[in-house]
């Protein structure tokens, strides 16, 4: 498969009464993006916790940043897309694109997880050495899929962002409580800025 390298997301706020019918038109919008865009995989859901909870959440990751472009282009001529904005009901209030760093589990999931952990933080460097040796918490304990990002635009530009899916809420509660009894867990946390942790539910 080809190497990930880039990724965009984008947030927007959807009314409830809407949220099921939006999800349909995003899980399309996927798919478009998939064939007329290149992106390599795709990734929506709910944000379920923090300032943005109830807001929708799409991920697309590309090998090149031409192919965020390309979405664009998808944008203007999926008939999903503007089913979604034009509705009234659906506004976007974040978008940005990540740096894909070198780190993820060593068996990853091709499966849709049913929730994703997303942890943002400040930090000099990636810390990607660092993070490897606890990349085996993560999996022990039911972590399907794993990516990390450094953000490029946006208020947030230069901070990372770890993202994992996980299978079901115990396998996260599992997770936490090994990275609790971890050294090199608590040694790293005390030396980053964490600013934002949620859970997202995923759709699709």
């Amino acid at each position: 498969m080809t190497a990930t390298n880039y990724t965009m997301v984008t947030v927007a706020s959807c009314e409830p009464s809407f949220l099921n019918q939006a999800l349909k038109h995003t899980g399309a919008l996927a798919e478009e993006l998939k064939a007329s865009a290149g992106a390599i995989i795709t990734r929506y859901g709910v944000l379920a916790t923090g300032e943005h909870a109830g807001s929708m959440m799409l991920m697309q990751g590309y090998s090149e940043l031409n192919g965020i472009d390309a979405a664009f282009g998808v944008y203007n001529k999926s008939a999903d897309y503007q089913a979604l904005i034009g509705s009234g009901k659906v506004n976007v209030t974040l978008r940005n694109i990540l740096k894909v760093e070198p780190l993820e589990l060593e068996n990853q999931s091709t499966d849709v997880p049913a929730y994703g952990v997303l942890t943002r933080w400040g930090s000099a460097d990636s810390m990607v050495d660092r993070m490897r040796g606890m990349v085996h918490l993560f999996e022990d304990n039911g972590a399907m899929f794993m990516r990390y990002w450094t953000i490029m635009t946006g208020s947030h530009a230069g901070r990372r962002l770890l993202a994992v899916g996980y299978p079901s809420m115990d396998a996260i509660e599992k997770t936490y409580n090994a990275l609790r009894g971890s050294d090199d867990y608590n040694s790293m946390v005390s030396d980053i800025d964490i600013d934002f942790r949620n859970i997202v539910r995923i759709a699709g």
